[in-house]
């Protein structure tokens, strides 16, 4: 077919149509799941005395890629920071009359709202006060059960799996849960995902979100449709009750998974899970003279992440791949020597010719002896029973 200059413009127009439309939905899509991927910063700012202080300056550092976000105190003194990515803050609020104030190590995790209040105070603005961030010990501000996994729980904590080392297992640490299992074959579900239940629900109710995109197996719903290595796991948020309405999918639980990033400084990791039949127990039936079935299982990868521009744009990859070689043993019953030569003469059985007799089986002639003729046995039986192994017991 030719295409028409009209035809070319056309096409060329519908191209962009496309590509606004994609933004536009890929925007508002950020927007509307903005609150399952990022979290919330929020607090008052006081006075010595209690009295609120409005009009303060209050600034929001990313510790590990330098995000600056500013906002200015209201009339009741509170400030608010929504959807900002997950991450180790910097809190400083200035304000005339008062000494500036810094507040560092404020952790923010997604699907949470971290409540910071600072009371200021009188100084010259030189002067500058710094404060230790401290653990929350009651969450005010949303009214969800949730529990956080993070990523130094991910590697200090022994994760299951035969070696895949799924965090999906640490999920158990959640009240209400269930110990998780695998149902299916790898074949099916190649990331060995997990499958649990969470106050009684329905594993199909759990609903896995990856970075803002909820992961889920079609064929298989009670199982995750992408499971993250988890040297690349950041954060881990498994909400079990009263989810806000953007986890509207939710059922049993929400779980929101956030990787991890880069940042100004370079960063990473390597592993290796190695096993092998040397480092297993014996079978109890294997022979004493006969080997250990081969079974070698590696697991490998890493994680790299830095700056490709300072405070701007920021790189971050992880590899992993799983090499296995298995092999067992069994007891079998394979043919003797003397049945692949057609001699069934031990076994006091009659063999009946096929050739003979009429078709409903009646007056077929017996094999005499037992023994095959050698003429009758075709050349496929014979090539087929050579890839059988011989008879090593009695």
């Amino acid at each position: 077919m030719r295409f028409t200059a009209r035809h070319r413009r056309f096409l060329r127009f519908e191209f962009f149509v496309a590509v606004f439309l994609l933004l536009f939905i890929s925007g508002l899509q950020t927007q509307l799941q903005s609150q399952v991927l990022y979290g919330s910063l929020v607090g008052s700012i006081s006075d010595p005395s209690g009295a609120v202080v409005p009009g303060a300056s209050v600034t929001a550092t990313n510790v590990g890629t330098g995000q600056i976000r500013q906002d200015t105190t209201d009339q009741g003194g509170r400030y608010n920071f929504v959807n900002i990515q997950p991450g180790t803050y910097t809190v400083t609020i200035t304000a005339n009359g008062f000494s500036k104030t810094e507040q560092s190590n404020v952790v923010v995790t997604p699907n949470t709202v971290n409540r910071v209040d600072v009371h200021l105070q009188v100084g010259a603005a030189s002067q500058e006060v710094n404060v230790s961030g401290e653990a929350v010990e009651l969450q005010t501000d949303k009214a969800d059960t949730h529990t956080e996994i993070t990523s130094k729980a991910v590697v200090d904590l022994p994760i299951s799996g035969s070696g895949y080392r799924n965090y999906q297992s640490l999920i158990d640490l959640t009240p209400g849960a269930m110990p998780s299992t695998f149902y299916n074959s790898q074949t099916d579900t190649p990331g060995i995902p997990l499958n649990t239940h969470i106050n009684g629900g329905n594993g199909q109710t759990n609903v896995t979100t990856i970075d803002g995109a909820e992961s889920i197996n079609v064929w298989l719903p009670q199982y995750t449709g992408y499971v993250v290595p988890a040297e690349t796991v950041d954060v881990v948020n498994v909400t079990t009750s009263a989810a806000d309405a953007d986890q509207g999918l939710a059922g049993a639980s929400s779980i929101t998974v956030v990787t991890k990033s880069g940042t100004n400084q370079i960063h990473g990791s390597a592993f290796e899970f190695h096993n092998d039949q040397h480092l297993n127990a014996r079978n109890y039936f294997l022979q004493p003279d006969t080997s250990k079935p081969v079974a070698i299982f590696n697991n490998y990868g890493g994680t790299i992440g830095g700056p490709i521009k300072k405070d701007k744009l920021f790189y971050f990859g992880s590899f992993e791949a799983v090499n296995q070689k298995s092999s067992g043993n069994g007891l079998y019953t394979v043919p003797t020597s003397d049945q692949r030569a057609g001699n069934f003469g031990a076994y006091n059985t009659a063999i009946f010719n096929p050739n003979t007799g009429n078709p409903d089986g009646t007056g077929r002639s017996v094999f005499a002896g037992g023994m095959i003729p050698a003429s009758l046995i075709s050349p496929q039986a014979l090539k087929m029973q050579g890839y059988y192994p011989a008879p090593n017991l009695p």
